[in-house]
């Protein structure tokens, strides 16, 4: 079987968190030019998570029925020219509809990226190049926020996007012409929606499926969480613009890549668990570490920034094996596996994005408690549901 290029599908998959990152400098751009309060333009945010949830089982079952290649270029299609929507819309409601189809095309990306690794790869290798997956889309998180904060303060909130849709195109054109097809897709005598019910009945009784999946989740939902409020916090109260609070934002997913690259060297020298439980450990610690700094150290960017650094470096050493042990057992059913666990992961992300706002009330405990809650159920979902069940 003929192996995909691994570059052009990081380089693929890291247009999901590029897209995602980069609205949140310009939200309140976006707010001042509709008139409409900040709170309801977050929806923008909201609304490109739930639209990942919604369309990444889908896309897996089409990867697993159809194969990877179709699948992943008809996604990336609809995410070029819905980018290029969102720069030339009119209203908010616009805005958001494409910001809804973007999330919608994009979901194919990191779904069918998954799925290609476990198809040609065996386990550890598979886990190794997911961290390499988690690096490339940890580089688009560290530079889309600063790239689009600039553009915001010097051409315009619309630009970011322009800017985006340029690349986006390029990628396609390439995935046209070297992506292969790496699936053993279903076969016409089986019943497309028998298919369905069987791998689905089958991960729902996984215990390991779900264990490895809600790491994953309640990983990402802390940095969900902290993405929803920290904008409004810096800006209010450490008074940085759009293109500071972008290096901030910078510096902890360049932590992030760290953690990544770190934790791809640790997989293939001790494995994918003895990595991840090094991983939890740090998380924990991080988590616990920020709260610690509350009632320890003056509020400044400094202080809020050093314990996240450590908490996102850590994250990097647990979403790869994470993300390679919630595939790992359903070899036949990659596609699907991988789509629900993305989908689980950002449904749990759009909620945190929710009850962070909710709970946002301006004071920095309110920043820190939504983050500090769900590193904590990350570890407790491995203690329960892993640590017991694994072989």
């Amino acid at each position: 079987m003929k192996q995909p290029p691994f570059i052009l599908l990081i380089a693929a998959s890291s247009f999901s968190p590029l897209a995602m990152t980069a609205c949140v400098p310009a939200l309140p751009a976006i707010g001042h030019e509709f008139r409409l309060p900040l709170s309801t333009v977050q929806f923008a945010v909201s609304i490109y998570l739930l639209g990942l949830a919604l369309a990444q089982p889908v896309h897996g079952v089409l990867a697993d029925r159809f194969g990877r290649r179709p699948v992943f270029l008809l996604g990336f299609g609809v995410f070029t020219l819905a980018s290029l929507a969102c720069a030339l819309s009119g209203t908010m409601l616009w805005f958001i509809f494409f910001r809804l189809v973007q999330a919608t095309g994009i979901a194919t990306a990191t779904v069918v990226t998954r799925a290609m690794f476990r198809d040609v790869l065996h386990t550890d290798d598979a886990a190794r190049y997911t961290a390499y997956l988690a690096g490339g889309m940890g580089v688009a998180t560290m530079l889309a926020p600063a790239l689009s904060g600039y553009l915001i303060e010097s051409s315009g909130w619309r630009m970011s996007f322009y800017a985006m849709t340029v690349p986006a195109l390029l990628v396609f054109v390439l995935l046209w012409t070297e992506l292969p097809e790496t699936g053993n897709h279903g076969t016409a005598a089986e019943s497309a929606l028998r298919k369905i019910r069987v791998d689905f009945s089958s991960l729902v009784r996984s215990r390991l499926f779900w264990g490895y999946t809600l790491i994953f989740a309640f990983g990402n939902a802390a940095f969900f969480a902290f993405l929803t409020s920290a904008p409004m916090y810096f800006m209010d109260h450490l008074f940085t613009g759009p293109a500071g609070f972008g290096m901030y934002m910078g510096s902890m997913a360049l932590a992030y890549i760290c953690g990544s690259l770190i934790g791809g060297r640790m997989i293939r020298t001790y494995g994918s668990e003895r990595t991840l439980q090094l991983g939890l450990c740090g998380t924990f610690a991080s988590a616990w570490l920020i709260v610690f700094s509350l009632w320890t150290l003056p509020v400044s960017a400094l202080s809020i920034i050093s314990p996240f650094l450590f908490l996102f470096a850590f994250t990097g050493l647990v979403n790869p094996p994470s993300m390679a042990g919630a595939v790992e057992h359903h070899p036949d059913r990659a596609g699907t596996a991988s789509g629900v666990s993305n989908s689980m992961s950002m449904t749990l992300g759009a909620l945190a994005t929710v009850i962070a706002a909710r709970m946002y009330d301006g004071n920095i405990l309110s920043l820190y408690l939504p983050v500090v809650l769900t590193t904590t159920l990350s570890v407790l979902a491995y203690l329960t549901l892993v640590f017991r069940y694994r072989p």
